[in-house]
C-alpha cells in the first residue's frame, strides 16, 4: 500500500489520513455498495417467497375441581386427595408430535402438499457422491416410502409451525407457507384442533374423576357401615361407658397408693422409736434429731398412734411394747394396702384396654363418617359441574393470509448487500493501493522526502509553459516568494549543479527549473537551464548558433540560456557518453550555475549519473500520482533538498 500505511512507528495513520485513503477511491466503494445492493435485490426477487400467518387464543384454564362451602369440608377433601387444582397447560410437545400431524392430516391433507411432503422416491444422488459410494462399496438401502413421507411432513412441519406462550399468558400458532392461503387454513387448523382437543380432554377427565368418586363413595360407605357395626357389637360385648370404669378404678388406685405411702412413712417413724428405745439412755436431742429425720413425729395422726398428746410442745418417750404392737400393726396394714393395690391395677388395666379397643372403633367410626360425608359432597359438586360446562376458551384472533411475504427479509438482504459491498469496496480499495503504491497524503509524501524545504505547487502552476521573456515580466511585475525561498537555499550551498526532477507532477521540470533560473539571474549570475526529458520536442534550427561543448544555445533572454544537444542525438543519450560528466563540468567555465532537468523515468536515469556527488536536488511530487518506490530511489540517488507538491 502507499507509503503512509508504513510510516516510523510514532507516526501512526491517523484518522484523516484514512479518510483520504478511502476517499480517494470513493467512486470504486460507491459501485461496490450499489452493485451489492443489486445483487441483495436480484436475491429478493428470485428467491422463494414465505408468508407466515398466526392465530391468537386462550384455552380454558380454569380448575375442573368444584369448590367446596366449607373450609372444614376443604381440608378433608386435601386428606381424600382432591384438594389439588387441576388445569390444562398449553400442550406444546402434544401439537409438534406425529400423533397430532396424523390426526388432523384429514382435514390438512398434508400428504398432498408439496411444501410438507417434499420426499421425491425418484431423487438421484449427484454424480459425485454416487462415485464415492460405489467406491467405497455402499449400496442404498431399501426405504419404507410410508415412513420416508411421514418422516418429511414431520420433519417440515416442526420447521414451519410453531406454538408460542405469549407474556399475557395466551397461545398463537404461527405457520410460515409458500402459499398465504394455505399458512392461514393450517394456522386456523391447527387452533381448532388444539381447542377441541382441550375439550374432550376436559370432558374425559370429568367422566373419570365421577367414576372414581362413585367407587370410592362406595367403599367409604362400606368402611362406614363395618365401623359402626364393630361399634355396636363392643358395646353390646363390654359396658357402654369403658370411659368412666377405668376413670373410677384409676382414682381409687390412687387413693390406695396414697394411703401406702402415708404408711410407709409411719412405718419408718415408728421403726426408728423402737431402735431408739433399745438404747437406755435416750434425751432431748435424740427427739430433736427424730423430728429432723421423720417430720412425721409432729403430726397429730402419729401421735394418735403412739398414744402420746396432740401438743407438740410436749413429748415423751412410749414404751417398748406399745411401739412393738403398733409396728405390727403399721406392717400389717402396709402387705393388706399392696394387695388392694395389686387387684386393682389388674382391673385398671384390663379397663384401659377396652378404652382403647372403644376409641379406636369410635375414632374408625368417625374418619369413615367423615370421609363419606366429604366424598358425597364431592360427587354433588361434580355430578353439577358435568351437568353444565361452560366453555371458557377464547379465539383472539383467527389466521388471515398475509399480503406481505415474512421471507426473505428485503430490508435485511439489502442491509447485508450494502454492508458487504461496502466491505468489497474497501478491500479492492486496499489491494489497489498495493498495486499502485502511490501516496494519498502529503503527511506522507513529505515524510519519505525529507526535504528541508517544502512547498506547495499551487502558486506556481501560472508559470506553466512560459518562455523566459514571459517569465521575466512575471516575475517584475509580482515577485514569487517560493522561488525566493528555494534560490536562497541554492545560494547558501556552493554547488554549481542543480537537478530539477518531477514524478508525474502537474508542472514539468523544465517549468520550474525556467522559473527559478529567470527568478535567480542577474548580472553577476550567468544560468544555463538543460531539459533531459526525452518527451522533449526536437527543434529545427536553420541557422548556426552559438555551441558550448555538445551544447547549443536554443533560447536565451538576460542571462538565462536554454541549451540542447548538437546534433541529432536527445538529451538522454548523451548519459551514455563517457565524457559526460566532463561536459557538464565544462560548462561551469561559461555558466554559474546549471539547471539539469528530467522526468518521471529519464529522472531516476539522471539522477543514477550524479550519484554520490554534491548536487543541489530538487523534486516535484503529486499525490495519488507519485509512486512510493520512485521517490525512494530518487531519494537513493540524491539526497532531497526542495519539494514541490501540489
Amino acid at each position: 500500500m502507499q507509503n503512509s500505511l508504513n510510516l516510523k512507528p510514532d507516526d501512526e495513520i491517523g484518522l484523516r489520513e484514512l479518510f483520504t485513503f478511502l476517499w480517494a477511491y470513493k467512486l470504486l466503494i460507491l459501485s461496490s455498495c450499489i452493485l451489492g445492493i443489486l445483487i441483495g435485490f436480484y436475491h429478493i426477487q428470485n428467491t422463494n417467497k414465505k408468508f407466515t400467518s398466526s392465530a391468537t387464543f386462550k384455552l380454558d384454564t380454569d380448575s375442573m375441581n368444584v369448590a367446596l362451602d366449607s373450609d372444614r369440608l376443604g381440608s378433608l377433601a386435601g386428606l381424600t386427595g382432591f384438594g389439588g387444582q387441576l388445569g390444562t397447560d398449553l400442550p406444546i410437545d402434544q401439537v409438534a408430535g406425529r400423533i397430532f400431524i396424523q390426526k388432523i392430516d384429514s382435514e390438512l391433507n398434508f400428504r398432498e402438499d408439496p411444501y410438507f411432503n417434499t420426499y421425491n422416491p425418484n431423487s438421484v444422488d449427484p454424480v459425485w457422491k454416487s462415485y464415492i459410494k460405489r467406491a467405497i462399496g455402499l449400496k442404498k438401502p431399501s426405504i419404507d416410502t410410508e415412513e420416508a413421507i411421514w418422516q418429511s411432513i414431520v420433519n417440515n412441519y416442526s420447521k414451519n409451525v410453531v406454538l408460542i406462550e405469549t407474556k399475557e399468558g395466551s397461545a398463537r400458532v404461527v405457520v410460515t407457507h409458500a402459499d398465504p392461503q394455505r399458512a392461514a387454513k393450517i394456522a386456523n387448523g391447527v387452533m381448532n384442533e388444539i381447542i377441541t382437543n382441550a375439550k374432550i380432554e376436559k370432558i374425559t377427565m370429568q367422566e373419570e374423576r365421577l367414576a372414581y368418586l362413585s367407587n370410592t363413595l362406595a367403599k367409604s360407605l362400606g368402611d362406614l357401615e363395618v365401623s359402626q357395626s364393630s361399634l355396636k357389637e363392643f358395646t353390646l360385648a363390654n359396658s357402654a361407658l369403658p370411659l368412666e370404669n377405668f376413670a373410677a378404678g384409676s382414682l381409687a388406685l390412687d387413693a390406695l397408693r396414697e394411703q401406702l405411702k402415708r404408711t410407709n412413712n409411719l412405718h419408718e417413724a415408728v421403726a426408728e422409736i423402737s431402735l431408739m428405745l433399745e438404747n437406755t439412755t435416750i434425751n432431748q436431742s435424740d427427739y430433736l434429731e427424730l423430728r429432723q429425720r421423720f417430720p412425721i413425729v409432729d403430726q397429730v395422726e402419729f401421735r394418735r398412734v403412739l398414744g402420746q398428746n396432740e401438743i407438740m410442745s410436749s413429748w415423751t418417750w412410749p414404751d417398748a411394747n406399745s411401739v412393738e404392737a403398733v409396728f405390727n400393726t403399721l406392717s400389717e396394714r402396709k402387705s393388706r394396702l399392696q394387695s388392694q393395690i395389686n387387684a386393682l391395677q389388674i382391673d385398671a388395666e384390663r379397663s384401659s384396654l377396652a378404652l382403647e379397643n372403644y376409641d379406636k372403633l369410635e375414632r374408625e367410626a368417625k374418619i369413615s363418617e367423615a370421609t363419606y360425608t366429604v366424598l358425597i359432597e364431592q360427587v354433588k359438586a361434580q355430578s353439577i359441574s358435568a351437568g353444565y360446562q361452560p366453555d371458557r376458551s377464547e379465539v383472539y384472533e383467527y389466521a388471515s393470509a398475509s399480503i406481505y411475504p415474512s421471507s426473505p427479509k428485503r430490508n435485511q438482504i439489502l442491509s447485508i448487500g450494502f454492508i458487504l459491498g461496502l466491505c468489497m469496496g474497501i478491500g479492492l480499495s486496499y489491494i489497489l493501493a498495493l498495486l499502485r503504491d502511490v501516496y494519498y497524503t502529503r503527511r506522507s509524501l513529505k515524510s519519505d522526502a525529507q526535504a528541508r524545504l517544502t512547498f506547495s505547487i499551487k502558486s506556481l502552476l501560472r508559470l506553466r509553459n512560459k518562455n523566459l521573456i514571459d517569465l521575466n515580466a512575471i516575475f517584475i511585475q509580482k515577485p514569487n516568494p517560493i522561488l525566493r525561498d528555494m534560490a536562497m537555499e541554492i545560494h547558501k550551498t556552493i554547488e554549481s549543479l542543480v537537478v530539477v526532477t518531477s514524478s508525474r507532477a502537474k508542472l514539468n521540470s523544465i517549468d520550474v527549473a525556467r522559473a527559478l533560473a529567470s527568478y535567480m539571474q542577474s548580472e553577476t549570475l550567468k544560468i544555463a537551464v538543460i531539459d533531459f526529458s526525452s518527451k522533449v520536442k526536437k527543434l529545427d534550427i536553420d541557422e548556426e548558433r552559438l555551441s558550448v561543448g555538445p551544447f547549443i544555445f536554443a533560447q536565451q533572454s538576460g542571462h538565462v540560456s536554454v541549451l540542447i544537444p548538437d546534433g541529432d542525438l536527445e538529451a538522454m543519450e548523451l548519459l551514455g557518453q563517457k565524457d559526460f560528466l566532463q561536459n557538464i563540468h565544462s560548462l561551469n567555465s561559461e555558466f554559474d550555475l546549471v539547471f539539469l532537468c528530467a522526468d518521471n523515468r529519464d529522472a531516476i536515469s539522471l539522477l543514477s549519473t550524479f550519484e554520490g556527488q554534491k548536487i543541489f536536488h530538487i523534486t516535484l511530487a503529486r499525490i495519488k500520482k507519485t509512486k512510493s518506490a520512485t521517490l525512494k530511489k530518487m531519494r537513493s540517488r540524491l539526497p532531497i533538498q526542495g519539494l514541490l507538491h501540489d
